[in-house]
């Protein structure tokens, strides 16, 4: 909700999230969410409306430049997400206040902050990975196919652009064994317990309910994480690289058990009515 006030000023120091990326071979700062409306925009931009011809902003439209007053506010919007950049703006122009930050007409980019580990593995990030449709990560160049080096991406947007360096280390390789078994154990428990059943009762009710079972677990799991990640001690960007990195793989497994599982469970007790 907009406070009601505007402020016309001197540039007001805030900060956003953001995604680098390469468009038509210039070097751009892209909408940290996917937003079918939201464009991209370099060191210093214009705000303008998608959907109308006002000048953006206006207090009953969400048109302009989004931030945040300080970093604290960052994880309202998803601040552990490793692809991420913390972007330090100057607002100015036409400024609404609301409740944690501001929208603005006019932004200029003073300096981009890039998580410093790996988006794959976890190691000191050293470059950055260019990936299918001009995305850039933060990369070691062991795990980046196609490297570009961070003094080229700072010197093409015009604003320095830097590693972080109090990210916390990668997991040791037994904590990571355990974060990805533990959203395993709950589908394969599901499955086991429900081809027991189907055998025990030769119907395949059970088979669809536990189909069901993987279903919504496979939904709901991503919001599980982050307490699986604190009760194993694993940080926060480093929890959500590991989901990023496995969850596929555990929704692979899954679905894969599932369909030898229903197979066998079919063949055993001609089970095919469902």
């Amino acid at each position: 909700m907009a406070l009601p006030w505007d402020v016309f000023a001197t540039p007001i120091e805030a900060c956003k999230l953001a995604r680098l990326g390469i468009e038509r071979g210039d070097v751009v700062l892209r909408p940290a969410f996917y937003r079918q409306l939201g464009a991209s925009y370099g060191a210093v931009a214009r705000a303008s409306c998608p959907l109308s011809s006002h000048d953006a902003p206006q207090a009953d439209c969400g048109c302009g430049f989004y931030a945040v007053a300080d970093e604290g506010q960052l994880w309202r919007l998803g601040a552990d997400e490793p692809e991420l950049a913390v972007v330090d703006v100057g607002l100015s122009g036409r400024v609404i206040e609301h409740d944690h930050g501001y929208r603005a007409s006019h932004q200029r980019v003073r300096a981009v902050r890039v998580h410093g580990v790996c988006v794959r593995c976890g190691r000191r990030a050293e470059v950055f990975a260019e990936r299918r449709f001009g995305g850039l990560v933060p990369a070691c160049r062991r795990c980046a196919r196609r490297p570009v080096d961070a003094r080229a991406v700072s010197n093409a947007l015009g604003v320095p652009v830097r590693f972080t360096t109090d990210d916390p280390p990668p997991a040791s390789l037994a904590t990571r064994f355990e974060f990805v078994v533990a959203q395993m154990l709950v589908p394969l428990l599901i499955l086991l317990v429900t081809a027991v059943v189907a055998l025990a009762t030769n119907s395949g009710i059970p088979l669809a309910c536990g189909q069901l079972g993987i279903v919504v677990w496979l939904v709901t799991v991503p919001s599980l994480l982050g307490r699986l990640g604190d009760r194993l001690g694993i940080a926060g960007t480093e929890a959500v690289r590991l989901q990023h990195r496995w969850s596929p793989v555990v929704a692979a497994v899954a679905i894969g058990c599932d369909v030898v599982l229903t197979v066998v469970v079919i063949a055993a007790r001609n089970v095919i009515a469902y």
